[in-house]
Protein backbone atom coordinates (compact mmCIF):
# COMPACT_ATOMS: atom_id res chain seq x y z
CA UNK A 1 0.00 0.00 0.00
CA UNK A 2 1.86 2.01 -0.06
CA UNK A 3 -2.07 12.89 -9.92
CA UNK A 4 -3.13 14.54 -12.27
CA UNK A 5 -6.56 14.94 -14.00
CA UNK A 6 -8.61 13.20 -16.25
CA UNK A 7 -11.27 15.24 -18.13
CA UNK A 8 -14.22 14.00 -16.92
CA UNK A 9 -17.45 16.03 -16.09
CA UNK A 10 -18.96 16.02 -13.00
CA UNK A 11 -16.04 13.47 -11.92
CA UNK A 12 -12.55 14.32 -11.23
CA UNK A 13 -9.43 12.72 -9.82
CA UNK A 14 -8.23 13.39 -6.32
CA UNK A 15 -4.79 15.71 -6.88
CA UNK A 16 -2.68 13.66 -4.37
CA UNK A 17 0.32 15.61 -2.82
CA UNK A 18 3.05 12.98 -2.63
CA UNK A 19 5.41 12.68 0.26
CA UNK A 20 9.19 12.25 0.20
CA UNK A 21 9.83 8.81 0.88
CA UNK A 22 13.23 9.13 2.81
CA UNK A 23 16.17 6.29 1.05
CA UNK A 24 16.61 3.25 2.80
CA UNK A 25 19.70 2.81 5.08
CA UNK A 26 22.44 0.33 4.47
CA UNK A 27 23.44 -1.68 7.08
CA UNK A 28 27.34 -2.01 7.89
CA UNK A 29 29.32 -5.43 6.58
CA UNK A 30 29.06 -7.75 9.11
CA UNK A 31 32.86 -8.08 11.12
CA UNK A 32 33.80 -11.80 11.41
CA UNK A 33 33.57 -13.23 14.73
CA UNK A 34 36.31 -13.14 17.32
CA UNK A 35 37.50 -16.15 18.94
CA UNK A 36 35.19 -15.93 22.55
CA UNK A 37 38.10 -15.77 25.24
CA UNK A 38 37.85 -15.40 29.45
CA UNK A 39 36.54 -11.77 30.41
CA UNK A 40 39.08 -9.54 32.89
CA UNK A 41 38.31 -9.75 36.10
CA UNK A 42 38.08 -5.57 35.92
CA UNK A 43 36.23 -5.72 32.65
CA UNK A 44 32.81 -4.84 32.03
CA UNK A 45 30.94 -6.93 29.55
CA UNK A 46 29.36 -5.09 26.75
CA UNK A 47 26.26 -6.26 24.38
CA UNK A 48 28.79 -6.30 21.93
CA UNK A 49 31.93 -7.20 23.39
CA UNK A 50 33.96 -9.77 21.64
CA UNK A 51 36.28 -10.88 24.66
CA UNK A 52 33.12 -11.78 26.43
CA UNK A 53 32.06 -15.58 26.66
CA UNK A 54 28.95 -14.71 24.73
CA UNK A 55 29.65 -12.18 21.66
CA UNK A 56 26.38 -10.06 21.56
CA UNK A 57 26.65 -8.12 18.69
CA UNK A 58 28.79 -6.38 16.59
CA UNK A 59 29.39 -2.91 17.49
CA UNK A 60 29.06 -0.09 15.14
CA UNK A 61 32.32 2.58 14.78
CA UNK A 62 30.47 5.34 13.69
CA UNK A 63 26.93 6.62 14.79
CA UNK A 64 24.37 5.91 12.78
CA UNK A 65 21.51 7.75 11.61
CA UNK A 66 18.52 4.81 11.75
CA UNK A 67 17.94 2.48 14.91
CA UNK A 68 18.69 -0.61 12.47
CA UNK A 69 22.67 0.52 12.13
CA UNK A 70 23.10 0.00 15.66
CA UNK A 71 20.82 -3.06 15.97
CA UNK A 72 18.23 -4.47 13.47
CA UNK A 73 15.19 -4.86 15.21
CA UNK A 74 11.95 -7.19 14.38
CA UNK A 75 8.43 -5.16 14.60
CA UNK A 76 4.89 -6.96 14.57
CA UNK A 77 2.33 -4.52 13.72
CA UNK A 78 -1.46 -5.04 13.32
CA UNK A 79 -3.81 -2.64 12.51
CA UNK A 80 -8.08 -3.29 13.70
CA UNK A 81 -10.85 -1.21 13.99
CA UNK A 82 -11.64 -0.03 17.33
CA UNK A 83 -14.82 -0.85 17.21
CA UNK A 84 -17.20 -4.14 15.83
CA UNK A 85 -20.47 -5.22 15.30
CA UNK A 86 -21.72 -7.82 16.96
CA UNK A 87 -23.06 -10.96 14.75
CA UNK A 88 -26.79 -12.48 15.62
CA UNK A 89 -27.84 -16.03 14.95
CA UNK A 90 -26.80 -17.53 11.76
CA UNK A 91 -24.92 -14.18 10.55
CA UNK A 92 -22.01 -13.48 10.10
CA UNK A 93 -20.88 -9.74 10.30
CA UNK A 94 -16.95 -9.78 9.96
CA UNK A 95 -14.48 -7.27 11.44
CA UNK A 96 -14.34 -4.31 8.86
CA UNK A 97 -11.77 -3.42 7.73
CA UNK A 98 -10.10 -6.75 8.40
CA UNK A 99 -7.36 -6.93 10.67
CA UNK A 100 -3.94 -6.68 8.86
CA UNK A 101 -0.49 -7.84 9.94
CA UNK A 102 2.61 -6.60 8.87
CA UNK A 103 6.02 -7.44 10.14
CA UNK A 104 9.24 -5.48 9.38
CA UNK A 105 13.15 -5.76 9.85
CA UNK A 106 15.20 -9.46 10.50
CA UNK A 107 12.91 -12.07 8.91
CA UNK A 108 13.87 -14.59 11.62
CA UNK A 109 12.64 -17.29 8.92
CA UNK A 110 9.11 -15.09 9.34
CA UNK A 111 7.84 -15.75 5.72
CA UNK A 112 7.76 -19.75 6.54
CA UNK A 113 5.86 -18.80 9.51
CA UNK A 114 1.99 -19.57 10.24
CA UNK A 115 -0.52 -16.90 11.70
CA UNK A 116 -3.10 -17.55 13.24
CA UNK A 117 -5.61 -14.49 15.17
CA UNK A 118 -8.56 -15.28 17.29
CA UNK A 119 -11.41 -13.51 19.23
CA UNK A 120 -10.91 -13.66 22.46
CA UNK A 121 -14.06 -12.93 25.03
CA UNK A 122 -14.11 -11.03 27.83
CA UNK A 123 -13.68 -14.08 29.87
CA UNK A 124 -10.76 -15.38 27.87
CA UNK A 125 -12.88 -18.36 25.60
CA UNK A 126 -11.38 -18.32 21.89
CA UNK A 127 -14.39 -18.41 19.75
CA UNK A 128 -12.96 -18.13 15.93
CA UNK A 129 -9.26 -18.70 14.79
CA UNK A 130 -8.27 -17.71 11.26
CA UNK A 131 -5.31 -18.46 10.16
CA UNK A 132 -3.10 -17.10 7.20
CA UNK A 133 0.09 -16.74 5.75
CA UNK A 134 2.46 -14.08 4.89
CA UNK A 135 2.62 -12.32 1.51
CA UNK A 136 5.92 -11.30 -0.49
CA UNK A 137 5.57 -7.73 1.45
CA UNK A 138 5.37 -9.68 4.76
CA UNK A 139 1.40 -8.91 5.05
CA UNK A 140 -1.04 -11.00 6.10
CA UNK A 141 -4.94 -9.89 6.34
CA UNK A 142 -7.47 -11.75 8.27
CA UNK A 143 -11.11 -11.23 6.94
CA UNK A 144 -13.33 -13.83 8.32
CA UNK A 145 -13.24 -12.84 12.01
CA UNK A 146 -16.52 -12.03 13.50
CA UNK A 147 -17.85 -11.63 16.93
CA UNK A 148 -20.73 -14.00 18.19
CA UNK A 149 -23.14 -13.74 19.64
CA UNK A 150 -22.41 -15.91 22.77
CA UNK A 151 -22.83 -13.33 25.67
CA UNK A 152 -25.66 -10.61 25.11
CA UNK A 153 -23.86 -8.33 27.70
CA UNK A 154 -20.13 -8.55 26.09
CA UNK A 155 -18.82 -5.12 25.91
CA UNK A 156 -15.62 -5.72 24.61
CA UNK A 157 -13.22 -8.73 22.71
CA UNK A 158 -9.82 -9.27 22.56
CA UNK A 159 -7.86 -9.78 19.13
CA UNK A 160 -4.78 -12.48 20.18
CA UNK A 161 -2.16 -12.91 16.91
CA UNK A 162 -0.40 -16.69 17.13
CA UNK A 163 2.80 -16.75 15.31
CA UNK A 164 3.94 -20.69 15.02
CA UNK A 165 6.38 -22.68 12.88
CA UNK A 166 5.14 -25.07 10.58
CA UNK A 167 4.18 -28.41 11.40
CA UNK A 168 6.62 -31.27 10.95
CA UNK A 169 3.95 -33.33 9.15
CA UNK A 170 2.58 -32.56 5.69
CA UNK A 171 -0.46 -33.37 6.13
CA UNK A 172 -3.32 -30.26 6.22
CA UNK A 173 -5.13 -31.89 9.35
CA UNK A 174 -1.65 -32.42 11.15
CA UNK A 175 -0.97 -30.84 14.70
CA UNK A 176 -0.40 -27.22 14.53
CA UNK A 177 3.35 -26.37 15.07
CA UNK A 178 5.00 -24.94 17.99
CA UNK A 179 3.40 -21.24 19.39
CA UNK A 180 6.49 -18.96 20.04
CA UNK A 181 4.98 -15.50 20.21
CA UNK A 182 1.69 -14.94 20.94
CA UNK A 183 0.77 -10.48 20.78
CA UNK A 184 -2.85 -9.49 22.13
CA UNK A 185 -4.59 -6.45 21.34
CA UNK A 186 -6.28 -3.76 23.55
CA UNK A 187 -9.90 -4.51 24.24
CA UNK A 188 -12.03 -3.80 20.95
CA UNK A 189 -15.59 -1.96 21.47
CA UNK A 190 -18.97 -4.20 20.51
CA UNK A 191 -21.49 -2.50 19.22
CA UNK A 192 -25.33 -3.34 18.16
CA UNK A 193 -25.04 -0.87 15.33
CA UNK A 194 -24.05 2.48 14.48
CA UNK A 195 -25.75 5.56 16.22
CA UNK A 196 -27.97 7.23 13.31
CA UNK A 197 -27.99 10.45 16.08
CA UNK A 198 -24.87 12.17 16.35
CA UNK A 199 -22.38 12.16 19.76
CA UNK A 200 -22.40 13.61 22.55
CA UNK A 201 -18.84 15.46 22.78
CA UNK A 202 -18.99 13.96 26.34
CA UNK A 203 -18.91 10.52 25.19
CA UNK A 204 -15.57 10.93 23.45
CA UNK A 205 -15.47 7.16 23.08
CA UNK A 206 -17.37 6.94 20.73
CA UNK A 207 -16.09 10.21 18.61
CA UNK A 208 -13.78 10.23 15.55
CA UNK A 209 -11.07 11.63 17.27
CA UNK A 210 -8.99 14.91 15.49
CA UNK A 211 -5.49 13.83 14.42
CA UNK A 212 -6.85 9.92 15.16
CA UNK A 213 -6.09 7.13 12.37
CA UNK A 214 -9.53 6.09 10.66
CA UNK A 215 -10.62 3.81 8.14
CA UNK A 216 -13.11 4.36 5.12
CA UNK A 217 -14.88 1.89 3.48
CA UNK A 218 -18.06 2.11 0.49
CA UNK A 219 -21.16 -1.21 0.54
CA UNK A 220 -23.35 -1.07 -1.54
CA UNK A 221 -26.66 -2.64 -0.26
CA UNK A 222 -25.07 -3.60 2.54
CA UNK A 223 -23.17 -6.58 0.79
CA UNK A 224 -20.06 -7.46 2.26
CA UNK A 225 -19.04 -8.90 -0.95
CA UNK A 226 -19.52 -5.45 -2.49
CA UNK A 227 -17.46 -3.64 0.34
CA UNK A 228 -14.06 -1.29 -1.05
CA UNK A 229 -12.21 0.13 1.34
CA UNK A 230 -10.16 3.50 0.87
CA UNK A 231 -6.30 2.80 -0.05
CA UNK A 232 -3.44 4.72 -1.36
CA UNK A 233 -2.08 2.86 -4.55
CA UNK A 234 1.20 4.02 -6.40
CA UNK A 235 0.38 7.43 -4.62
CA UNK A 236 -3.19 7.65 -5.94
CA UNK A 237 -6.12 7.74 -3.72
CA UNK A 238 -7.96 4.32 -4.43
CA UNK A 239 -10.87 2.13 -4.01
CA UNK A 240 -9.76 -1.57 -3.39
CA UNK A 241 -11.87 -4.88 -2.10
CA UNK A 242 -8.52 -6.35 -1.43
CA UNK A 243 -6.62 -3.99 0.52
CA UNK A 244 -7.10 -0.82 2.77
CA UNK A 245 -5.21 2.15 4.01
CA UNK A 246 -5.44 4.27 7.37
CA UNK A 247 -5.38 7.27 7.97
CA UNK A 248 -5.31 10.16 10.45
CA UNK A 249 -7.99 12.56 10.25
CA UNK A 250 -6.40 16.56 10.56
CA UNK A 251 -8.76 19.63 10.80
CA UNK A 252 -7.87 22.26 9.26
CA UNK A 253 -11.43 24.60 9.59
CA UNK A 254 -14.05 22.86 12.58
CA UNK A 255 -17.31 23.48 11.82
CA UNK A 256 -18.98 26.41 13.64
CA UNK A 257 -21.97 24.40 16.29
CA UNK A 258 -24.24 27.33 17.38
CA UNK A 259 -24.52 25.53 20.84
CA UNK A 260 -21.19 25.52 21.44
CA UNK A 261 -20.42 28.72 20.58
CA UNK A 262 -21.19 30.23 24.12
CA UNK A 263 -19.62 27.34 25.92
CA UNK A 264 -16.35 26.47 27.80
CA UNK A 265 -13.37 25.73 24.99
CA UNK A 266 -11.48 22.23 25.64
CA UNK A 267 -8.83 22.12 27.54
CA UNK A 268 -4.95 22.47 25.85
CA UNK A 269 -4.19 18.88 24.78
CA UNK A 270 -7.61 17.35 25.29
CA UNK A 271 -8.76 15.21 22.36
CA UNK A 272 -11.40 16.95 20.08
CA UNK A 273 -13.88 15.13 18.09
CA UNK A 274 -14.42 16.06 14.78
CA UNK A 275 -17.34 17.77 13.88
CA UNK A 276 -19.64 17.50 10.80
CA UNK A 277 -19.14 20.38 8.79
CA UNK A 278 -14.89 20.94 9.12
CA UNK A 279 -12.52 20.74 6.63
CA UNK A 280 -10.41 18.47 6.71
CA UNK A 281 -7.41 16.37 5.05
CA UNK A 282 -6.92 12.62 4.84
CA UNK A 283 -2.90 11.72 5.60
CA UNK A 284 -2.22 8.28 4.74
CA UNK A 285 -0.08 6.95 8.02
CA UNK A 286 2.39 5.06 6.05
CA UNK A 287 3.46 7.14 2.66
CA UNK A 288 2.10 10.55 4.50
CA UNK A 289 0.45 11.47 1.05
CA UNK A 290 -2.25 13.90 1.83
CA UNK A 291 -5.76 14.36 0.22
CA UNK A 292 -7.21 17.73 -0.91
CA UNK A 293 -9.17 19.68 1.54
CA UNK A 294 -12.35 17.95 2.02
CA UNK A 295 -15.77 18.75 4.14
CA UNK A 296 -16.68 15.92 6.24
CA UNK A 297 -20.30 15.56 5.74
CA UNK A 298 -23.40 13.37 7.62
CA UNK A 299 -25.32 11.35 5.61
CA UNK A 300 -28.87 9.59 6.50
CA UNK A 301 -30.71 7.80 3.94
CA UNK A 302 -28.41 8.59 1.07
CA UNK A 303 -29.29 12.26 2.20
CA UNK A 304 -26.45 14.35 2.61
CA UNK A 305 -26.99 16.93 5.78
CA UNK A 306 -25.90 20.31 4.88
CA UNK A 307 -26.12 22.09 8.49
CA UNK A 308 -25.69 19.40 10.92
CA UNK A 309 -22.08 20.23 12.80
CA UNK A 310 -22.19 17.32 15.39
CA UNK A 311 -19.93 15.41 16.15
CA UNK A 312 -18.94 12.53 13.82
CA UNK A 313 -19.38 8.72 15.44
CA UNK A 314 -18.02 5.35 14.93
CA UNK A 315 -19.24 3.51 11.94
CA UNK A 316 -21.43 6.22 10.97
CA UNK A 317 -22.18 7.02 7.39
CA UNK A 318 -20.55 10.18 6.13
CA UNK A 319 -20.04 12.11 2.66
CA UNK A 320 -16.61 13.56 1.71
CA UNK A 321 -17.13 17.06 -0.25
CA UNK A 322 -14.56 18.67 -1.98
CA UNK A 323 -13.86 22.19 -1.59
CA UNK A 324 -15.19 24.32 -4.84
CA UNK A 325 -14.13 27.65 -5.08
CA UNK A 326 -17.55 28.11 -7.22
CA UNK A 327 -20.13 27.23 -5.12
CA UNK A 328 -20.70 23.54 -6.68
CA UNK A 329 -20.71 20.86 -4.63
CA UNK A 330 -18.86 17.27 -5.50
CA UNK A 331 -18.25 13.91 -3.20
CA UNK A 332 -15.94 11.48 -3.37
CA UNK A 333 -17.01 8.51 -5.20
CA UNK A 334 -16.21 5.08 -5.20
CA UNK A 335 -17.81 3.98 -8.28
CA UNK A 336 -15.21 2.29 -10.87
CA UNK A 337 -14.50 4.04 -14.76
CA UNK A 338 -17.54 5.18 -16.27
CA UNK A 339 -18.46 2.37 -18.99
CA UNK A 340 -18.12 4.01 -22.54
CA UNK A 341 -14.83 6.14 -21.70
CA UNK A 342 -11.63 5.11 -22.12
CA UNK A 343 -9.55 4.39 -18.87
CA UNK A 344 -6.26 6.34 -18.72
CA UNK A 345 -3.25 4.68 -18.10
CA UNK A 346 -3.22 3.31 -14.40
CA UNK A 347 -7.34 3.62 -14.04
CA UNK A 348 -7.44 0.19 -13.20
CA UNK A 349 -5.55 -2.12 -11.95
CA UNK A 350 -5.72 -5.93 -10.66
CA UNK A 351 -7.25 -7.36 -7.17
CA UNK A 352 -10.10 -4.16 -8.18
CA UNK A 353 -8.56 -1.47 -7.92
CA UNK A 354 -9.38 1.77 -9.26
CA UNK A 355 -8.61 5.72 -8.66
CA UNK A 356 -11.76 7.50 -6.72
CA UNK A 357 -13.44 10.41 -8.58
CA UNK A 358 -15.73 13.04 -7.55
CA UNK A 359 -19.09 13.19 -8.49
CA UNK A 360 -21.92 15.40 -8.08
CA UNK A 361 -25.44 15.22 -5.96
CA UNK A 362 -28.68 16.05 -6.51
CA UNK A 363 -29.99 19.31 -5.12
CA UNK A 364 -33.17 18.54 -3.16
CA UNK A 365 -35.59 20.47 -0.59
CA UNK A 366 -37.21 19.47 2.33
CA UNK A 367 -39.10 20.45 5.34
CA UNK A 368 -37.56 19.70 8.80
CA UNK A 369 -38.76 21.10 12.00
CA UNK A 370 -41.40 23.71 10.22
CA UNK A 371 -38.44 25.19 7.64
CA UNK A 372 -37.23 24.25 4.31
CA UNK A 373 -33.45 22.71 4.54
CA UNK A 374 -31.41 22.28 1.47
CA UNK A 375 -30.37 18.66 0.83
CA UNK A 376 -27.92 16.69 -1.40
CA UNK A 377 -28.61 13.26 -2.44
CA UNK A 378 -26.49 10.55 -3.47
CA UNK A 379 -26.04 7.54 -4.46
CA UNK A 380 -24.43 4.54 -2.59
CA UNK A 381 -21.34 4.90 -4.42
CA UNK A 382 -20.71 8.41 -2.46
CA UNK A 383 -21.17 6.63 1.28
CA UNK A 384 -18.46 6.03 3.24
CA UNK A 385 -18.45 4.07 6.67
CA UNK A 386 -15.92 5.49 8.99
CA UNK A 387 -14.28 3.79 12.06
CA UNK A 388 -11.25 4.36 14.15
CA UNK A 389 -8.30 2.27 13.87
CA UNK A 390 -6.12 1.10 16.64
CA UNK A 391 -2.74 -0.46 16.63
CA UNK A 392 -0.43 -2.59 18.58
CA UNK A 393 2.93 -3.29 18.03
CA UNK A 394 5.77 -5.15 19.83
CA UNK A 395 9.51 -5.17 19.16
CA UNK A 396 12.22 -7.45 19.35
CA UNK A 397 15.43 -8.25 18.32
CA UNK A 398 18.62 -10.86 18.82
CA UNK A 399 20.85 -9.81 20.40
CA UNK A 400 23.72 -12.59 18.92
CA UNK A 401 23.27 -10.28 15.68
CA UNK A 402 22.51 -13.91 13.88
CA UNK A 403 18.21 -13.50 13.11
CA UNK A 404 18.50 -16.78 11.61
CA UNK A 405 16.77 -19.30 13.88
CA UNK A 406 13.50 -19.01 15.62
CA UNK A 407 13.84 -19.06 19.12
CA UNK A 408 13.70 -22.16 21.73
CA UNK A 409 11.36 -20.81 23.99
CA UNK A 410 8.49 -18.43 23.34
CA UNK A 411 9.21 -14.54 23.10
CA UNK A 412 5.83 -13.72 24.92
CA UNK A 413 4.94 -12.49 26.86
CA UNK A 414 6.90 -9.06 27.16
CA UNK A 415 8.36 -7.33 29.91
CA UNK A 416 6.30 -3.51 30.12
CA UNK A 417 6.87 -0.71 31.91
CA UNK A 418 4.27 -0.18 33.98
CA UNK A 419 5.07 3.75 34.79
CA UNK A 420 7.86 6.06 33.63
CA UNK A 421 11.44 4.98 34.96
CA UNK A 422 12.20 7.46 37.52
CA UNK A 423 16.54 8.32 37.62
CA UNK A 424 17.18 8.67 41.15
CA UNK A 425 20.47 11.28 40.55
CA UNK A 426 22.17 10.87 44.09
CA UNK A 427 22.41 6.78 43.72
CA UNK A 428 22.83 6.56 40.63
CA UNK A 429 20.00 4.54 39.77
CA UNK A 430 16.56 4.32 37.33
CA UNK A 431 13.84 2.57 38.88
CA UNK A 432 11.81 0.44 36.82
CA UNK A 433 7.99 -1.28 37.75
CA UNK A 434 7.62 -3.91 35.10
CA UNK A 435 5.83 -6.89 34.30
CA UNK A 436 7.61 -10.13 32.97
CA UNK A 437 10.96 -9.24 34.39
CA UNK A 438 11.33 -13.02 35.12
CA UNK A 439 11.47 -16.01 32.96
CA UNK A 440 11.95 -19.68 33.08
CA UNK A 441 15.53 -20.95 32.01
CA UNK A 442 14.90 -24.11 29.80
CA UNK A 443 18.18 -26.31 31.80
CA UNK A 444 18.07 -25.44 35.14
CA UNK A 445 13.76 -24.76 35.27
CA UNK A 446 14.17 -22.12 37.48
CA UNK A 447 13.13 -18.29 37.48
CA UNK A 448 15.81 -16.18 35.85
CA UNK A 449 15.46 -12.42 35.47
CA UNK A 450 16.19 -10.61 32.42
CA UNK A 451 19.81 -8.86 31.75
CA UNK A 452 19.09 -5.14 31.72
CA UNK A 453 21.11 -2.95 29.20
CA UNK A 454 22.02 0.60 28.55
CA UNK A 455 22.91 0.34 24.65
CA UNK A 456 25.54 -1.75 24.24
CA UNK A 457 26.67 -1.22 28.19
CA UNK A 458 25.80 -3.67 30.64
CA UNK A 459 24.52 -6.18 31.50
CA UNK A 460 23.87 -3.70 34.30
CA UNK A 461 23.82 -5.04 38.13
CA UNK A 462 20.90 -4.32 39.51
CA UNK A 463 17.86 -4.97 42.84
CA UNK A 464 14.81 -6.77 42.70
CA UNK A 465 11.55 -6.04 44.30
CA UNK A 466 8.44 -7.87 44.48
CA UNK A 467 4.89 -5.88 46.05
CA UNK A 468 3.69 -7.38 48.80
CA UNK A 469 0.83 -5.89 50.72
CA UNK A 470 -0.39 -2.24 49.90
CA UNK A 471 2.56 -0.21 50.99
CA UNK A 472 5.08 -2.70 51.51
CA UNK A 473 7.77 -3.18 49.01
CA UNK A 474 9.51 -6.68 49.79
CA UNK A 475 13.73 -7.17 48.73
CA UNK A 476 14.05 -10.33 46.74
CA UNK A 477 17.92 -9.54 46.45
CA UNK A 478 20.61 -8.27 44.20
CA UNK A 479 20.96 -9.42 41.23
CA UNK A 480 24.73 -9.05 40.15
CA UNK A 481 25.83 -9.20 36.33
CA UNK A 482 26.33 -13.11 35.13
CA UNK A 483 29.41 -12.36 34.73
CA UNK A 484 30.51 -9.97 37.08
CA UNK A 485 33.73 -11.13 38.69
CA UNK A 486 32.97 -8.92 42.24
CA UNK A 487 31.29 -12.01 44.65
CA UNK A 488 28.56 -10.67 46.58
CA UNK A 489 29.09 -8.84 49.74
CA UNK A 490 27.99 -9.64 53.21
CA UNK A 491 26.11 -6.39 53.45
CA UNK A 492 24.77 -7.99 49.75
CA UNK A 493 21.66 -9.88 49.96
CA UNK A 494 22.09 -12.90 48.17
CA UNK A 495 20.82 -13.70 44.50
CA UNK A 496 17.29 -14.93 45.47
CA UNK A 497 15.01 -15.94 42.61
CA UNK A 498 10.88 -15.14 42.80
CA UNK A 499 8.85 -18.04 43.18
CA UNK A 500 6.27 -16.78 40.34
CA UNK A 501 6.75 -16.22 36.08
CA UNK A 502 6.93 -12.49 36.75
CA UNK A 503 3.89 -11.49 35.51
CA UNK A 504 2.88 -9.21 38.82
CA UNK A 505 4.57 -6.30 38.40
CA UNK A 506 7.94 -5.79 39.71
CA UNK A 507 10.41 -2.90 40.77
CA UNK A 508 13.79 -3.15 39.19
CA UNK A 509 16.52 -0.45 40.84
CA UNK A 510 19.00 -0.82 38.06
CA UNK A 511 22.84 1.05 38.81
CA UNK A 512 23.26 2.82 35.66
CA UNK A 513 27.08 2.69 34.35
CA UNK A 514 29.57 5.65 35.79
CA UNK A 515 29.06 9.10 33.68
CA UNK A 516 31.79 9.08 31.50
CA UNK A 517 30.70 5.56 30.30
CA UNK A 518 27.81 6.79 29.13
CA UNK A 519 29.58 9.87 27.55
CA UNK A 520 31.80 7.85 26.10
CA UNK A 521 28.91 5.43 24.76
CA UNK A 522 26.84 8.75 23.73
CA UNK A 523 30.15 9.44 21.49
CA UNK A 524 30.62 6.28 19.86
CA UNK A 525 27.79 4.50 19.61
CA UNK A 526 24.15 6.54 19.73
CA UNK A 527 21.70 7.13 17.87
CA UNK A 528 21.13 10.26 16.36
CA UNK A 529 17.75 11.93 15.58
CA UNK A 530 19.50 13.10 12.22
CA UNK A 531 22.73 13.20 9.89
CA UNK A 532 22.83 16.70 10.67
CA UNK A 533 22.90 16.37 14.43
CA UNK A 534 26.02 17.92 16.41
CA UNK A 535 29.13 16.46 18.10
CA UNK A 536 29.02 15.53 21.67
CA UNK A 537 26.05 14.42 23.40
CA UNK A 538 23.65 16.49 22.41
CA UNK A 539 20.46 15.13 21.09
CA UNK A 540 22.05 11.71 20.83
CA UNK A 541 20.41 8.60 23.50
CA UNK A 542 20.78 5.22 24.24
CA UNK A 543 17.72 3.07 24.43
CA UNK A 544 17.26 0.82 27.26
CA UNK A 545 16.97 -2.70 26.60
CA UNK A 546 16.01 -5.86 28.20
CA UNK A 547 17.92 -9.20 27.07
CA UNK A 548 17.26 -13.03 27.46
CA UNK A 549 20.58 -14.30 28.53
CA UNK A 550 19.78 -17.73 27.46
CA UNK A 551 19.16 -17.02 23.79
CA UNK A 552 19.47 -13.54 23.28
CA UNK A 553 16.15 -12.48 22.37
CA UNK A 554 16.06 -8.51 23.07
CA UNK A 555 13.66 -6.31 23.76
CA UNK A 556 12.95 -2.44 23.63
CA UNK A 557 11.44 -1.02 26.68
CA UNK A 558 10.27 2.14 24.88
CA UNK A 559 12.30 4.18 26.78
CA UNK A 560 15.75 5.98 26.28
CA UNK A 561 18.58 7.77 28.38
CA UNK A 562 20.43 10.69 27.42
CA UNK A 563 22.69 13.25 29.33
CA UNK A 564 22.78 16.70 30.05
CA UNK A 565 24.84 19.24 31.29
CA UNK A 566 23.28 22.71 32.49
CA UNK A 567 26.56 24.07 32.88
CA UNK A 568 28.07 23.20 29.36
CA UNK A 569 29.55 25.99 27.03
CA UNK A 570 26.56 25.41 24.08
CA UNK A 571 26.98 27.61 20.79
CA UNK A 572 23.87 29.14 18.62
CA UNK A 573 24.05 26.03 16.31
CA UNK A 574 23.46 23.72 19.27
CA UNK A 575 27.10 22.43 18.77
CA UNK A 576 28.99 22.28 22.23
CA UNK A 577 32.76 23.10 23.00
CA UNK A 578 35.28 20.81 21.35
CA UNK A 579 36.90 19.83 24.61
CA UNK A 580 33.15 18.90 26.17
CA UNK A 581 34.21 15.71 27.57
CA UNK A 582 37.03 16.55 29.18
CA UNK A 583 35.58 19.59 30.97
CA UNK A 584 31.79 18.10 31.55
CA UNK A 585 34.04 14.83 33.52
CA UNK A 586 36.24 16.86 35.38
CA UNK A 587 33.40 19.38 36.35
CA UNK A 588 30.88 16.69 37.39
CA UNK A 589 28.20 19.01 35.72
CA UNK A 590 26.16 15.78 33.87
CA UNK A 591 23.14 14.14 34.80
CA UNK A 592 20.90 11.24 33.12
CA UNK A 593 17.62 12.20 31.99
CA UNK A 594 14.55 9.25 31.11
CA UNK A 595 12.99 10.05 28.12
Amino acid sequence: MSAGFAVLVPPLPVPMAPAEEPSPPTDPPAEPPAEPKEAGPSQKRKLDDAEAPEAKSRRVREPAPDASRVMPMTTIICLHAAVAQKSYGNEKRFLCPPPVVHIEGPVWQMRSQHLGMSVVSETGERTFEQKASLDSGMTSSFKFLHVTSASSKAKSFLLSLDITEPPAQTAEDGPSGRVWATFDSAPVTIISKPSKKSAKTRNIASCILAGGPVSLFNRINSQTVRTKYMMIDQTRLCASNAAWSAFNVNVLKPAEDPEDAAGTPPHAGAPTPVTYGSEIVLVDTHSGITTTPLIIRKVDKNKVALEDTGPVSQMQKVALQRVNTDGTRHYLSAAGPITGISPSTGMASQNGTHPLLFQGARAIRERQDGRSVELDEIDDFLCWTIVGISKFQYTFFDAFGQNNTIPEIPITPFPTLFTAPVYRQEKNIVELTVSNFFYEDPKSHQQVPLDVYLGNLGPLRHRVYQPGPPGVLTTVGFLPPATTANPPTAAEPPHILPPGSGGIHTIVMVEMPPIKDVLKALEEDAIEPSSDAPAGPVGRSLPLLFIRAYDGVGYHSGRTITCDNVFATIAPDGTPDSSWLETSVASQGWTLRVM
